[in-house]
This record gives C-alpha cells, structure tokens and sequence, in this order.
C-alpha cells in the first residue's frame, strides 16, 4: 500500500500527494506510467520526492528481504545437516540447491556493501582533496605538468605532407570480427540494484530539473549522474573546436586508439604527431568521486574537469555503476545505439520521461533522415578525390566498400534525375513526379537491393571515414568545399528587416545562418550515413519520399518514420517500470495505442493519472467566441482567413480586448505567413496604430537569436509601460519558439489568445501517407484522430503558457467558431470555466468584470 506521507521541501497542494501516491504505486506494481499534472503545479518536484522515495522504501525493503531470505536459507541448511544424520551424500544433494540460491542471493548484498564501500571510499577521497587545498594552494604536481608538455596537443601546420597522409588512411578494420569494439572504451560493471533514468528534452530542461534535484530531500540521500555528448562535455579545445558531434567523436576515439611502443615513441615525436589526449586518462577517480558525493550539472562537472584537467565525457560514464539517478536527454535512453555505446542497462530500472507530451513526434524525429542532390553530389566528389589519391594504399576490403560506398551515391543521385556528372544547377530535362517507397521497394527501384547497407555502415564507422574524408578536404581539396551563394534579402530576411529595422543586424543574421548550413554540409557523409542507416529498419515501419527539383542539387530524398513504437520495443520489454509525465498529455490514448500497446505492452500494466491545476477556479477564465462585435462569424480555416472583413473583425476584437486587460497579451496565430499577412493588413487598416495607444506591440522573430531581445522588451514594457499605455501585444505562432517551454507568468500573460485552428497542411504528402498508415495498421479511422490531435496538442501547448503557479491568473480566449465541437480535448483545468459566447459583449463584460475584481483583490 502506498504510503500517507511524503517528504517534500514545504508542505505540499493535495495534488501533488495525490501525484507522489499514484506514482509510487505505479513503480511498485512496475507499470507503465502516463501522468498529467499542468505546468505551475510542481510537477518535477513531485516527481523527484514521489519516485526517490518509493527507490529509497525498495532499496530499504530489498535489502531486509534479502537478508532474511539469506537467514531462512542457512536455516535449511542446518536442518538438512541435522536430519542426514552424518551422511554425507544425502547432505551434500540437499544443500546442492540451496547453496545455489544463497549464491545469488550474496552475490545481490555484496553487490550492495561494494556500492556502500565506494561511497564511503569517495567521500572521505574528497574530504582528503579538500583537505590538501587548505594547505596547498598549488594543486599540480611537476610531474603532472611534464606530462601534459609530453602530451599536448601540437597545432603546428608545418607537419611533414607524408605523416599526416599517413593520418588520412583508412583505419583497416575486420568489419565482421567480434573484437571490434572501441579499445578506450572501459567494461563498466552491472549494477545489481535498480537504477533511475530521468530523461528530458532539452540541456536547459535538465539543469532545471537538476536544480529541483538539489532543493529536494533527497539531495543528499542518492547519488546522481547528468550524461552527455562529447560535444557539451570535451574540455580538449582542438577536438571541440570540429564542432560537429560527429566529428568531435571520432577524433576523440582515434586519440584513443593511438597508442605506441617505445620504439615507435621517437619516430612519432618527431613527426609531431599527437598520440593521446592529454586529459584522459588524467586525475579519474577524483572526478568520479565528486561526481557520485555531489549533485551536480553539466556545466559544474565541465568546470571540475577542467581545473583536474581530466575528461569529464569518461568520468560520468565511469559514475554509472555508482549512481541511482542518471539524468539523460530522449535521445540516450530512445536510441538504441547511443544507448548502448552509453553503456545504459535498461534491464529491471526505471525510466521516467519528463516533458513527454510530444514524445512520439521525437522518437518519430529522431529517427528520419533528410539528404538533398546537393549533398549527394558534394559526398560523391569528396570520395572520388579521396580514392584516387589514396586508392593503392588501401586494402581490398576498403576499395571493395568504398565502391560500394560511390555505387550507391551514384543510384540515389539517377533516382533524382541526376547523373555522377551532374552539376548542381543541372536543369532537370523531364519533369520527374514525387514518389513515395515503403524501404524495399525504394532499395529496388534505386537498384541498390544488392549492396549489404549493414556492412557497408560498419565499414563507414569502423575506418572513420567520416573523419579522414574531413581531414583529406581540409587538407587538400578547398575546391570540395560548399561555396555557399549568397542570399538575397527576402523571406526570413525581410521580415528580420522590417522587424528590427537594420541592415547590419539582417546581414548577421544572414551569416549566421550560412555558416550553420556550411558546417553541415562540407560534412555531406554525416547526412548520408543519417540515411542510410534508415534504411536498415523495417521494410513497413517508414516511408521514403522522393522529391525532385528543378535542378539536381535541388532534388530531396526523406526517410520519415510511421511507428514510433518499433524503437519502443525493447524499453518496454526491459524495464521494471516507465513513467511519461507532461503537463498536458492528452490524448492520453495517443501513447496508450501507438506507443505502449504498440510496443507490445499488455492493456493491463498501463496505468493513467490526470490531475487538476494548483490555480483556483476563480482565478481562470476560459471563453470560446463565435462571433466578432460587428456580428461577423469567427471561422478562421483555410479558405476564409485572409478574407478582409474577417481580418478587420479580429482587429476590432484585439482592439477592445487591449483597452480592458492589464499587462501583457498574447496572440497565437496558425502560422508566420499569417502572422505577417495580418500585422500588415492591421497596421494598412490603421487598427495597429489604436492598438500602440494601449500596448506595444511585439511580433516573434523566425530566427532563435532575435527571440530573446523580443522577449526582454516585452516584459520591459509589461512591467514599465509608458503611459498611457497599460502594457504589450505580443503576435506569436502556435508551434514557434514562444508556444513551448517559455513561461508568460503573472502580468506577462494575463491573456493568451489563440485565433484560429492550427490544423497541418492536409495536402501535405507526408501527413497524407502517416495518416493511411494509421488507418491500415492501428484501426480505421485512427489517421482522422491523429489530425485532430495534432491540431488540439498545439493549442494546449499554447493555453498552457499563461498560469504558472497558485497566486497567477488569466484569461484564455478562443477565436473560431470550431473550438465549440472540441472542447472535451482541452486540458480539464480549462474546462472549469469554458462557455462558449455567440454573443462578443458578453465576453468583453466577463473578461472586464474579472479584471476588476482582481484589482479591488489587490488594493485590498
């Protein structure tokens, strides 16, 4: 039975009890989880105090258990030893299986007293450290520094031309042996007690969720891991500096590699080539001893990495076996391979997915693939240079796969209407129709069903090709490099222009946005083994879209994947239990049918808890407005949106909303194109000009880097308007940087305005193609639902911005007509004040009247 009591940081709402109560439940009975509990009511801490206490009540428990299980054994066997009255046959058959049983059994508390031992051994490591700093102010030794100088990583150019041709060779691998595994890579040991996996979407996610880590109980009663890439944790500044995770992963595994005799030391000193990373091995086990004593972020342990000068990126893999709570982005824990090359045991832990509300959309993300003609072409020049310069010293095996490699580059670029000669701006003569493959039948009709796409990927990662195809074209082919045209400003940059009003901050952008497309693609071979590695799931389970363009380079091949639910399979079947908990799941049936049933989970083991939000009713108000002042009907789809009488009714509703509510506004709209076709119609019609007397008004950037100036001086002018105005607008998109994961808290929403349906593009051909999947796999009708969801998912996420915590409040209005017929798909703590006016005085009086009332509340 659950228990009454949880410890928590202050007294807890009775929901997050509520909460604590049903998850401890659903870890003990080692179900899978789906809990809903709305953004502002505390969900993480609930999470942390409910999960840690049912893992410190079990691990108490297991232990005990395993104690008296150990007592009642030596019991028996004593009782056989008495009854065999000196017969030793008969005793030693007796005992035979239950010396068995005692065998496991010590081996799971020696386990246990090993982990206690470590603990203690790390502690009183870091107490010894801190110690010495007292004393000594100098923490490296002579020793220490020679070694790095040994070590260090030579930048000199002027390296011999033949040494570092040497450097650019193949690795020659047996791609089919069993000992290819990655020689730096450590055998970690297997706990024997269940572990926790907490996994976010996000860096910033973690650090917060880290940081409630912290505040909570239990900061000092478990010990914690935070994983990542090399990419965040590298402190070697000539690996990092590849940029590309990659690329900063096989030059961190060569480094590895490199290891020499003393015969071969001298020669490799004078041709200045690098034979290790300095930083790893380097001071471990004080950083792992930190590690497992201390809860720490990423960035904390990057810093006591740096100041060890020791590799951060081993040290936390190394603190698995000792850590209770590992702490991961989706993509460790859902991808099958960083999961293991992790070195992750999902087998009896358990795993709870924070954030987990577009869960399916990211394993589905995860794992497609796009490739362009451009990226093909570029990848098929950079091999042909590289074998013709290095072909006669590579092994048959590495000429047969890189054939391989240039035969399959050649048939992709053909399906788009290409040919190994083609030139980027090659016109495409006949009009070649968009085609959708299931794998098998793309891998045909491409011609390339004959070539083993899984050892040919083997050999790619295995040689570190991608890596000695960087290194050749750095090295000697400029000429291979993309050469990026430059843009014109229109698009994107036009409206950063008209935003921000300067030429110098739209030039920036539009550099910035080049260099990010250069990294990608002077890396074509990334992209394609991305694509390649699709095609290795199963034939039914995704989709490849053929795309032709205008020109070759144009042309776009993508893998989208149907059934999120194939890389879903084996967390399902391993752990003891999983928890996804979001602040709004619905539609709960959504990841009960494509995800857990469709990974072959049991109906039975899935358990669903849904909670209320911590605000008071009465501090929410919720309207679904189906008519304008003038009487006009708000039906903002398709066809009708961009009608001018519709966009002057909204301006007029937008006009009246401003002149009665406080502080900050926010209006969600379909999309940017809209968003910019109705701040220009509102501002020609003059209605913008009205809105600036009461609020500034705001439009969100398309580029992340304009996002936080946006935000700044929107809660600048919400928190200090210039009279007479009472605070800021701000237009925003359903599904752009501002409807997810930021918080328009107290005055800086105290209205959030969704105009219109976000419904997808239904002409769109993937939409199209995951819809008939949905129908012919899940059950008739099941595409339609999915369109629906995807439409409402947005909303809620965007509702969902506005109250943040029990003192908040806000209003939430609805424009379209449409809302009336879904209104069981809003979140259930919106649902408490929803009605549905035909009539807009009546929205304008409620919203008014409550308003008032909050401003007598706060005089009083």
């Amino acid at each position: 039975m659950e228990p009454e009591e949880f410890e928590f940081p202050f007294p807890p709402y009775p929901i997050q009890i509520d909460f604590m109560k049903n998850l401890w439940k659903c870890l003990n009975e080692g179900k899978l989880g789906i809990f809903e509990s709305p953004t502002g009511t505390g969900k993480s801490l609930s999470i942390i105090c409910g999960a840690l206490k049912w893992l410190v009540d079990y691990e108490e428990n297991n232990k005990s258990n395993l104690q008296i299980q150990m007592k009642q054994l030596n019991d028996e066997l004593k009782k056989i030893t008495d009854e065999s009255k000196g017969d030793w046959f008969v005793e030693q058959t007796g005992q035979m299986k239950i010396k068995q049983k005692q065998q496991i059994i010590k081996d799971q508390l020696d386990a246990l007293e090993r982990r206690e031992l470590r603990k203690n051994k790390f502690k009183e490591k870091i107490q010894m450290e801190n110690e010495l700093k007292k004393h000594k102010r100098i923490f490296k030794s002579s020793i220490k520094k020679d070694n790095k100088t040994d070590n260090k990583l030579d930048e000199d150019d002027s390296l011999e031309k033949n040494d570092i041709d040497q450097d650019l060779l193949l690795e020659d691998l047996n791609i089919n042996s069993d000992d290819d595994k990655d020689e730096e890579e450590e055998e970690l040991e297997t706990a024997r007690y269940t572990q926790f996996f907490f996994c976010s979407r996000t860096h910033s996610q973690l650090t917060q969720f880290i940081g409630e880590l912290k505040n909570s109980p239990y900061a000092d009663k478990v010990s914690s891991v935070p994983l990542s890439s090399r990419q965040n944790y590298c402190i070697n500044k000539t690996v990092k500096k590849l940029k590309h995770v990659n690329l900063i992963n096989e030059r961190c595994l060569q480094l590895q590699k490199k290891k020499t005799t003393s015969k071969k030391e001298k020669d490799l000193k004078k041709a200045k080539i690098t034979t290790s990373c300095p930083f790893n091995p380097g001071n471990q086990s004080l950083l792992i001893a930190d590690i497992v004593t201390k809860i720490q972020d990423i960035e904390e342990i990057g810093s006591n990495a740096k100041e060890l000068e020791t590799c951060a990126y081993y040290a936390s893999r190394r603190s698995l076996p000792d850590s209770q709570v590992i702490l991961l982005p989706y993509n460790t824990i859902l991808h099958a391979n960083t999961r293991k090359s992790s070195g992750i045991n999902l087998k009896n832990n358990v795993i709870i997915i924070d954030e987990a509300h577009n869960l399916l959309e990211a394993i589905e993300r995860m794992h497609s693939s796009q490739i362009t003609g451009r990226n093909i072409l570029h990848c098929y020049n950079q091999l042909t240079q590289y074998q013709k310069r290095f072909e006669n010293l590579f092994s048959a095996k590495s000429v047969l796969s890189l054939s391989q490699l240039s035969y399959c580059l050649k048939k992709l670029i053909k399906i788009l209407g290409g040919t190994s000669r083609s030139q980027l701006t090659d016109e495409i003569k006949d009009e070649i129709p968009s085609k959708v493959f299931n794998i098998e039948d793309f891998e045909a009709v491409a011609e390339i069903d004959t070539i083993n796409i899984f050892h040919l990927i083997d050999f790619i990662n295995q040689s570190k090709l991608i890596h000695k195809l960087q290194g050749f074209v750095e090295k000697y082919s400029d000429d291979l490099k993309v050469q990026n045209i430059p843009k014109k400003a229109e698009g994107i940059s036009a409206f950063l222009n008209s935003l921000q009003g300067k030429d110098e901050q739209l030039n920036t952008e539009i550099i910035i946005e080049q260099k990010k497309e250069e990294e990608i693609s002077n890396n074509p071979l990334i992209l394609i083994i991305s694509f390649l590695e699709s095609l290795k799931s199963c034939s039914s389970d995704g989709r490849i879209f053929v795309i032709p363009g205008k020109t070759v380079g144009q042309g776009v091949i993508k893998f989208l994947l149907m059934n999120p639910a194939a890389h879903f399979h084996d967390i399902v079947k391993e752990a003891k239990s999983v928890i996804l908990a979001g602040g709004t799941m619905e539609p709960i049936s959504e990841f009960r049918d494509q995800l857990f049933i469709g990974a072959g989970a049991e109906s039975e083991r899935i358990m669903t808890f849904s909670c209320d939000h911590v605000v008071p009713k009465e501090n929410i108000l919720t309207r679904i407005l189906c008519k304008g002042p003038t009487g006009v009907s708000l039906e903002f789809n398709y066809q009708n949106r961009q009608n001018p009488k519709l966009l002057d009714e909204l301006g007029r509703i937008l006009q009246n909303l401003c002149n009665i509510i406080p502080g900050g506004m926010v209006v969600f709209l379909p999309s940017y194109g809209y968003e910019e076709h109705l701040s220009k119609h509102l501002e020609k019609s003059g209605v913008l000009a009205k809105i600036k007397i009461k609020k500034k008004i705001y439009r969100e950037p398309k580029t992340a880097s304009g996002v936080n100036a946006v935000l700044e001086g929107f809660a600048r002018d919400v928190k200090s308007p210039k009279i007479p105005q009472t605070g800021a607008l701000l237009f925003s998109v359903v599904g752009g940087k501002l409807s997810e994961g930021l918080n328009f808290s107290d005055d800086l929403g105290r209205c959030v305005i969704v105009v219109g349906m976000p419904y997808p593009n239904i002409k769109s051909p993937e939409l199209q193609e995951k819809i008939k999947y949905l129908n012919e796999n899940l059950k008739p009708g099941a595409g339609n639902e999915y369109y629906e969801n995807s439409c409402m998912k947005a909303v809620n996420q965007c509702i969902g911005r506005a109250v943040r915590h029990i003192n908040d409040y806000s209003t939430v209005i609805l424009l379209d007509k449409r809302y009336s017929g879904k209104m069981k798909s809003l979140p259930g703590w919106i649902q408490r004040t929803l009605e549905v006016h035909n009539e807009f005085k009546s929205t304008i009086g409620e919203v008014a009247k409550f308003f008032s009332a909050k401003k007598k509340l706060v005089k009083q």
